[in-house]
């Protein structure tokens, strides 16, 4: 045992001394690594005009807004319930696209939804997606579902 204790303490200071060296070297000889730097294209943000009209059996409004062109349709309707107190609605977001539950208080049912047009394209599900393009009339409908 008094043989091993002898052994054992050199070694244990060699080992210090070695670490201690070793560490140094690490903090000194190896640079803290830079993030990459990608190269974003710079996207030129444009103001776009665009109208709502929002269309059920008993009304039709029309809401006309000033926005950007990286704007969605989804931030469309967002912007215009922050503007005008007559429009408000709520929707759900689903894995595969979105879905209007009401618009104004008028709820949809098994019978009938809400649907946003783009010309005679239903885009609902892509709302989140598309980008308003200047000029662009979009129509917020109730109607009864086809079957």
């Amino acid at each position: 045992m008094n043989k091993l204790n002898k052994l054992l303490l050199p070694l244990y200071i060699l080992f210090l001394i070695f670490s201690y060296f070793y560490v140094k070297s690490v903090i000194k000889g190896i640079p803290v690594s830079v993030e990459d730097k990608i190269d974003e294209k710079s996207v030129e943000v444009k103001r776009v005009d665009v109208t709502l009209t929002v269309k059920t059996p008993t009304f039709t409004k029309t809401y006309k807004q000033e926005s950007k062109t990286n704007k969605t349709v989804s931030d469309l309707l967002l912007q215009v319930r922050e503007n005008n107190t007559d429009f408000t609605f709520d929707r759900t977001a689903y894995s595969y696209g979105s879905q209007l539950d009401h618009v104004n208080n008028i709820k949809a049912t098994d019978t009938m939804s809400w649907k946003i047009f783009d010309g005679d394209n239903d885009i609902t599900s892509k709302m989140d997606s598309i980008e308003l393009v200047d000029g662009k009339s979009y129509l917020l409908v109730y109607e009864k579902i086809s079957q």
